[in-house]
């Protein structure tokens, strides 16, 4: 795991990326957020979101702040849609090689990885 110290350097250096440079660079990078939606995040005005972070806060024994319930919300957001696409995936594996499917899969985990990584943090901050 991370230290607090390295996550912060990381988001510094991210803050200085500037994002693909040629044209089919950026043409193939404004696509990705199309084919299946995880890159986007979850929306705070959503009632869902609003339900989740409810129970949240709720199913807790110790009181928590609205920026915590807020950080685990989205992160169970993202696990849920990761898995959405999973089951979507797998329910085409008769429709698809099972060769593409599994590289399909393969590229799911960079997603679950950042989504549990962030659950992780959030609820590390409870204690």
């Amino acid at each position: 795991m991370a230290s607090n110290q390295q996550i912060e350097a990381n988001r510094t250096n991210a803050k200085r990326s500037t994002g693909p440079k040629t044209v089919p660079g950026k043409a193939k990078s404004s696509g990705n957020a199309l084919r299946h939606g995880l890159a986007r995040g979850c929306k705070r005005d959503n009632p869902e979101f609003a339900r989740l972070m409810v129970a949240i806060r709720s199913g807790l024994a110790c009181e928590i702040g609205l920026e915590t319930a807020a950080a685990v919300a989205h992160a169970k957001c993202d696990l849920w849609r990761v898995r959405l696409v999973r089951q979507a995936m797998l329910a085409d594996l008769w429709d698809c090689p099972v060769v593409d499917i599994a590289r399909r899969l393969n590229k799911l985990e960079r997603y679950e990885r950042s989504a549990l990584a962030a659950q992780k943090r959030a609820l590390r901050s409870l204690r």
